[in-house]
């Protein structure tokens, strides 16, 4: 999604923080976006994050 691109990896780790007490039914879609434009940025940790199906709130010690 073109408007994620314009964002710093912080600030769409702290979007994705944002949502995950969300349980509007769209979120699932955001979130998806926001994880691809974060994998994108920095695979290597967000793998990482996601080998040990970490926290929400563990992302960002991977990505960041």
């Amino acid at each position: 999604m073109e408007i994620l691109k314009n964002r710093t990896l912080e600030e769409l780790v702290n979007d994705f923080e944002a949502t995950t007490d969300n349980n509007d039914p769209s979120i699932y879609e955001v979130r998806e976006w926001l994880m691809k434009e974060i994998e994108r940025r920095n695979p290597e940790g967000y793998n990482k994050w996601l080998d040990d199906f970490r926290e929400d709130s563990e992302l960002r010690n991977f990505v960041l």
